[in-house]
């Protein structure tokens, strides 16, 4: 790894954010918080459960009882149960590709979870890394979901989102016998509405990823100097 790093979400807000909140997000990044609040952990998980199972909304019923049912004390623990509630609601209107509904999903564990680029690793870890296999043939896809009431993605962050699910799942995980299938890389924003592929025509490329590492180097090591200043 490279010591410059970023989680692929936090890079996808970095695409559209202004330079003071770039600044913030890559402070984040050096120095994360040891006691994190866990927001929406149930909620991705029965979103998880459910893409695995095909789509199937059993997992995201039995999500939304479990959450109905819980007696939250502190105020974000009230927070993220409305707001948990509401993204497992959106997710039942959402569409997941026919690729997935209409096939069974073998899940895989590659043990590399990120990319170099310019200098800088970007920590993708998706949520599923999957198979399926359509007359003979295999096919590999991955899901990133971010969930954020607050900071939902645009379309072109997810793009990026969906675009560096390809790159990885073609230069870290697919095998000889199988073919990355960009409709099978994507991001599910459920506070968006929006489940965006790599194969979406929203103008973001590899190109547009390499730039931004570039940008984000120069600002990391203009904070490193600053910091040092101080």
């Amino acid at each position: 790894m490279t010591k410059y790093q970023i989680s692929i979400n936090p890079f996808a807000e970095y695409l559209e954010a202004s330079e003071s909140r770039r600044k913030q997000i890559l402070n984040e990044q050096l120095n994360p918080d040891p006691v994190r609040i866990p927001y929406y952990q149930l909620a991705k998980s029965r979103i998880k459960t459910s893409i695995v199972n095909s789509g199937n909304y059993t997992a995201i019923k039995e999500g939304i009882r479990e959450l109905t049912a819980k007696k939250p004390v502190k105020k974000w623990q009230i927070s993220d149960r409305v707001n948990s509630i509401k993204a497992l609601e959106n997710y039942q209107d959402m569409l997941l590709s026919k690729l997935i509904t209409e096939n069974k999903l073998e899940v895989i564990k590659p043990k590399q979870k990120h990319l170099n680029f310019n200098g800088v690793t970007i920590l993708i870890s998706p949520n599923i890394i999957f198979r399926i296999t359509i007359a003979g043939v295999k096919h590999i896809g991955a899901c990133k979901i971010h969930v954020s009431k607050g900071k939902p993605f645009s379309n072109k962050q997810s793009k990026v989102v969906a675009t560096l699910l390809n790159q990885y799942l073609s230069n870290c995980v697919v095998s000889e016998d199988e073919e990355v299938n960009p409709e099978l890389c994507f991001c599910l924003d459920p506070f968006a509405g929006t489940t965006i592929n790599s194969y979406s025509r929203i103008l973001v490329d590899m190109n547009v990823v390499k730039q931004i590492c570039e940008e984000i180097t120069q600002t990391w090591v203009g904070n490193q100097n600053q910091t040092n200043v101080a």
